[in-house]
């Protein structure tokens, strides 16, 4: 039914509404109204042809898949020039999530009837003034400007504009008279600015604001009445706040009376204060009347000697305290007026304290209250990370409590408290703390560090073999630092995942058949590390890996010994292990289904098997290994039929022409070739009928294109560090670029010239 309407309504939109999928183009008509499409990665002149009839265009939006790398968007500049000049009649215009847009062309001046422009996610420095004159402009979007450091200076003159985002932008003050944009509704950021005409009390003239507005670099704030003029406590429809003050510990008194006249409504939901100079928060951060406060955090306030009373809220639910480098503890003030009638901290679920180098005793307010059950009854998460002086202990049992984080905590003497329903544990570097049992619902356990923590580990790991009620079959994941316990000696039947740090000297070899669910193995700087192994008897129980990475494991020389077969194994990183000289023979048997394979910096490795790579294989990078790379005839990949997708880079001096006829199989979509020095011509593509995307980097000397030219399936040339080739491919005058001419994009040096 969905598709049946779906093809009555652009039935009925006929030529004047139109529908960009990915890889389609169209010609933007006389009769085009609205359009939008899916953006890609390049979308060049040749995807929107503008026709110069194409007067009467109401929208052009461009849409992003479901978890689309937006950072790699590029649009054709000249596509945009076109647009522009054209299409006056524009209501609807986004040019978001293209990273090559730097600035936006004078000519949006002419789009007088502009009611949307979106801009973000661009690296846009600053917008020209003919902005300004976009008078029924009610919405503009600039957020994730990331270089954005000015607005137009005749913003005011927008007075229609209703919405403005312009969060994660690099503004350093407002311009004048934003006080007379009276119609917007929301504001996300105000930035106060070190003159009088972007002072805070701008913000007293704009009555309808709602949601969130962050008010940034209070510290240029002149005068205290100045804030008291903004009238927070009038704005009920503001639901979160920020107040960023700058550090201005030498005025340390003028920031606590700034921000004790910005009390906000006490409907406000979130509240967060960072980079605050003063010794003592405002009074009305402990009132009582925020009855609706869900979120807190206080970051960066490094002067303060104490925290604020905050358990008193009856809906907090996530607290956040970060970096206050004066306080030494926190006490029975924290929890609130010490009111045996009221349970502090009753709704919240998150707590977290961070960088607090000078912290040493915390008050844990144990015992239980009139409704039988104790503090932190309802906490889900805590987290404790770089507090090195903590000494006390944590609270003895949280029945709630999901994920626990300690880290850099080197004088915690405590226990992990009794957590019936905890699922993930992390620990790293906190030498005192004891993990006497592991919880019965323990999914995810990560222990980074910790030198007496580690001296215990053999009896956690024995725990896991034990067959205790609900430790055999909950842990899944486990990551270590320091892999001395990993012995031959143990099982561990429930492990998914397992991620090994070691630097220690220990681990020799490591026994997957101890793993026999195990379908993820990543081992990190592994100083021993010489082989994986398996006794005959239990090489099937290696059946359920999927995944394997080795990184940066100097001594590393055997994959699989013992006659190991891995059916499953669909993917496999090596990275910089300097021994290795061979691949597992027989892998097309042993590794049937392993499709991505990636070597990298092993110097030493010489060929891959005789019988040739898994012929399921579709993508396989080989960079720096040179003598792999001089060997390469004898790859066999024109045998690998799924392979899609190869990156090669290789220092190999005598390689002047790439690739040699023949070698690269007709199945390949997508080549990245990188970092030959002494590279100067390319040939032997026209076979690749496949071929959609062409990558060539860092390629000094490169200078000539194929004589032959390009398949036509080429869809994408990307040339980044080719500096003699640079000039050749020039639009329309490079001696290359007839070559070249026919593919819709082309980017050189992150530039989209088509």
């Amino acid at each position: 039914m969905h598709d049946l309407v779906n093809d009555l309504a652009m039935f009925i939109a006929g030529e004047f509404c139109f529908k960009l999928e990915i890889d389609e183009s169209c010609v933007i008509t006389r009769k085009t109204r609205h359009l939008s499409y899916v953006r890609t990665k390049y979308d060049s002149s040749k995807k929107f042809k503008v026709s110069y009839k194409a007067k009467g265009l109401r929208t052009f939006l461009g849409l992003d898949l479901p978890q689309s790398q937006w950072w790699l968007n590029r649009i054709s500049m000249m596509m945009i020039d076109d647009l522009l000049l054209t299409s006056k009649c524009l209501r609807v215009l986004s040019f978001s999530s293209y990273r090559n847009m730097r600035e936006l062309p004078n000519s949006v001046g002419n789009l007088k009837h502009l009611r949307y422009l979106n801009l973000s996610y661009t690296s846009i420095k600053w917008l020209p003034n003919s902005l300004c004159t976009l008078y029924n402009l009610q919405t503009l979007l600039l957020s994730n400007c990331h270089s954005l450091i000015k607005l137009p200076t005749e913003m005011w003159r927008l007075v229609n504009l209703r919405h403005m985002d312009l969060v994660y932008t690099k503004l350093e003050e407002m311009p004048l008279h934003m006080g007379k944009l009276k119609n917007l509704v929301k504001l996300t950021t105000f930035v106060v600015g070190k003159h009088s005409g972007s002072s805070i009390k701008e913000l007293g003239e704009l009555h309808h604001l709602s949601g969130a507005l962050s008010i940034l670099n209070l510290q240029n704030v002149h005068h205290a009445r100045d804030a008291r003029d903004v009238n927070l406590k009038d704005k009920q429809y503001l639901s979160e706040l920020v107040f960023q003050c700058g550090f201005d510990n030498e005025d340390s008194e003028k920031e606590r009376h700034v921000l004790e006249q910005l009390c906000p409504h006490s409907k406000l939901e979130s509240l967060t204060i960072e980079d605050y100079g003063g010794t003592k928060f405002p009074n009305w951060l402990e009132d009582c009347s925020f009855s609706n406060m869900v979120s807190i955090r206080l970051a960066n306030c490094k002067y303060c000697s104490s925290l604020p009373s905050l358990g008193h809220l009856p809906v907090l639910k996530k607290l956040y305290i970060q970096g206050f480098h004066f306080v030494l503890r926190v006490d029975r003030e924290f929890y609130g007026d010490g009111s045996s009638t009221i349970k502090p901290f009753k709704s919240l679920e998150v707590l977290s304290f961070k960088d607090m180098p000078e912290w040493q005793e915390w008050f844990l307010f144990e015992g239980e209250h009139e409704d039988g059950v104790g503090v932190f009854s309802t906490l889900k998460e805590l987290c404790i990370i770089e507090c090195p002086k903590l000494s006390g202990g944590l609270p003895s049992q949280l029945p709630s409590l999901i994920k626990l984080e300690i880290e850099k905590c080197q004088q915690l003497v405590a226990s992990v408290p009794r957590a019936p329903t905890l699922n993930t544990l992390q620990l790293s570097d906190c030498d005192k703390v004891v993990l006497k049992e592991l919880p019965p619902k323990l999914d995810d356990l990560k222990i980074r560090g910790g030198r007496i923590f580690l001296q215990s580990f053999v009896e956690i790991m024995t725990c896991l073999t034990v067959p205790r009620s609900g430790v055999l079959t909950t842990l899944k994941s486990l990551e270590i630092e320091g892999a001395s316990q990993i012995t031959t000696g143990h099982c561990y039947p429930s492990l998914e995942s397992l991620v090994i740090r070691d630097d220690s000297d220990s681990l020799w070899s490591f026994p997957l058949d101890a793993y026999p669910k195990l379908k993820s193995l990543r081992v990190f700087k592994s100083k021993t590390l010489e082989s994986l192994f398996a006794s005959e008897e239990s090489y099937r129980d290696v059946s359920s890996l999927s995944y394997l990475m080795i990184l940066r494991s100097p001594n590393f020389v055997s994959f699989f010994s013992g006659g190991i077969c891995a059916p499953n194994l669909t993917r496999m990183t090596i990275y910089k292990c300097n021994k290795l000289k061979l691949l597992p023979e027989n892998m097309r048997t042993i590794l049937p289904s392993l499709e991505v394979l990636g070597v990298i910096g092993c110097p030493e490795l010489e060929s891959f098997p005789k019988e040739g790579l898994p012929l399921n294989l579709e993508t396989l990078t080989v960079w720096d290994c040179d003598r792999l790379f001089s060997r390469r005839m004898e790859w066999g990949l024109q045998d690998l039929h799924s392979l899609t997708y190869i990156s090669i880079s290789s220092k190999c001096k005598e390689v002047e022409s790439f690739p040699e006829e023949a070698w690269l199989p007709p199945t390949l979509t997508v080549i990245d070739v990188r970092r030959f020095p002494n590279l100067k011509s390319l040939k032997g593509f026209q076979h690749l009928t496949s071929l959609g995307y062409l990558y060539i980097g860092d390629c000094d000397n490169l200078q000539y294109l194929p004589e032959e030219g390009f398949p036509t399936s080429l869809s994408s040339l990307i040339l980044e560090g080719c500096p003699l080739l640079k000039q050749r491919c020039e639009r329309e005058k490079g001696e290359e670029w007839p070559k070249i001419a026919h593919i819709p994009n082309i980017v050189i040096d992150d530039e989209l010239i088509t």
